[in-house]
């Protein structure tokens, strides 16, 4: 308890920083004639997003905003992709942006408000150029296991997945990605007097992404491929096409994939050949509270080497433990019509490990 003699002083001081913050508070004013008080955390076509410690955040689309008035400085950048820096008085389908360092305001119609943020989103997540190896997000899992008897096996299996967007900020609207993806599989089985039998799978991609509108990309990706149980000691895969984002919403990720590849596959034998083939794929993310399921399905007919077909999938779940922490449950499966002679055309794969989420 503060001596009584301090009490007077200590409510005055909490009355001006209660009437600080309130001056410095953005003001959101309903066509309906509510009022809101609180933080403008950014805008676009649509509307515009604002927190208040009464309702929280809430989305409010402008037909149903009579006013908005901004203490502090925002960037709108129009249809066109000019940017204005100032502060905001929004009424009557006009943007009021008013800056000490121009001679008179600016306005700007609601209709062609392309996006409004804050000076230090818009530096980050649209001006600025990170490097090659910054702004990755994903995911890392991997698990093994170790059996030491009669019989001695070691398996181990790790998965990475991870897409660097520019911009970084979701709602943003795209302007290109680099996704990277790792599946490997390895296992020894041993016995006296018996030869070791090896497991051997890896699968690894890299693939740009160039947006052309909101939801259509243009891409190209290269591909290597190794499967000991199918007999295949390496296949390259070199290519392009275009791709579509059905869906991309907060809880699902929807998108199509066509491209035209060169192939070259080399086999344990020996045996080499080369082919054009093309991919017709489909990617699918959906969250369901904490729990993630992504999912990848492909189909590869080979266009100069009629039998030389394949079809691929990948299923997994991630069930959260702890912060970043998941434990992952994936489903690889791997069909080649024209394996090694002696080798089954299919590869099922089961695995679970600790999942790494990137933030």
């Amino acid at each position: 308890m503060f001596p009584r003699w301090l009490r007077p002083a200590w409510r005055l001081c909490a009355l001006l920083l209660c009437t600080a913050a309130a001056l410095r508070a953005d003001t959101l004013v309903f066509t309906n004639g509510d009022q809101l008080t609180g933080t403008l955390v950014r805008a676009d076509q649509a509307g515009c997003i604002f927190r208040s410690s009464m309702a929280s955040e809430v989305t409010v689309p402008w037909a149903h905003i009579q006013e908005l008035r901004t203490t502090g400085s925002f960037i709108v950048v129009e249809a066109g992709g000019a940017p204005h820096l100032g502060q905001l008085m929004i009424s009557g389908g006009l943007v009021e942006i008013s800056s000490p360092h121009a001679p008179a305001p600016q306005f700007v119609p609601d209709s062609q408000v392309r996006m409004i943020v804050d000076p230090e989103t818009y530096r980050k997540a649209v001006t600025a150029r990170p490097a090659f190896w910054q702004g990755w997000k994903g995911l890392a899992s991997g698990g093994f296991s170790q059996i030491s008897a009669t019989q001695s096996s070691n398996s181990y299996n790790a998965q990475v997945d991870l897409r660097r967007p520019v911009p970084s900020l979701p709602w943003l609207p795209p302007k290109s990605a680099t996704l990277f993806h790792l599946n490997s599989t390895y296992g020894r089985l041993s016995q006296p007097s018996k030869p070791t039998v090896v497991t051997s799978i890896y699968s690894t991609s890299l693939e740009q992404d160039e947006y052309v509108g909101k939801k259509l990309f243009l891409f190209g990706n290269g591909e290597l491929d190794h499967n000991y149980a199918q007999g295949l000691q390496l296949q390259q895969a070199y290519g392009g096409g275009v791709g579509w984002k059905l869906i991309a919403s907060a809880p699902t990720e929807l998108s199509v994939r066509a491209d035209l590849h060169w192939t070259r596959q080399r086999f344990l034998s020996s045996l080499v050949s080369s082919f054009l083939a093309s991919s017709l794929s489909e990617s699918l993310r959906q969250d369901y509270g904490r729990i993630v399921w992504t999912e990848n399905v492909s189909l590869t007919p080979s266009l100069t080497k009629g039998l030389a077909y394949q079809m691929a999938g990948i299923s997994s779940w991630a069930v959260p433990v702890y912060r970043n922490f998941s434990v992952n449950f994936t489903v690889v499966d791997s069909y080649l019509n024209n394996p090694q002679p002696g080798f089954l055309r299919n590869s099922l794969q089961y695995s679970t490990g600790i999942q790494y989420s990137l933030p």
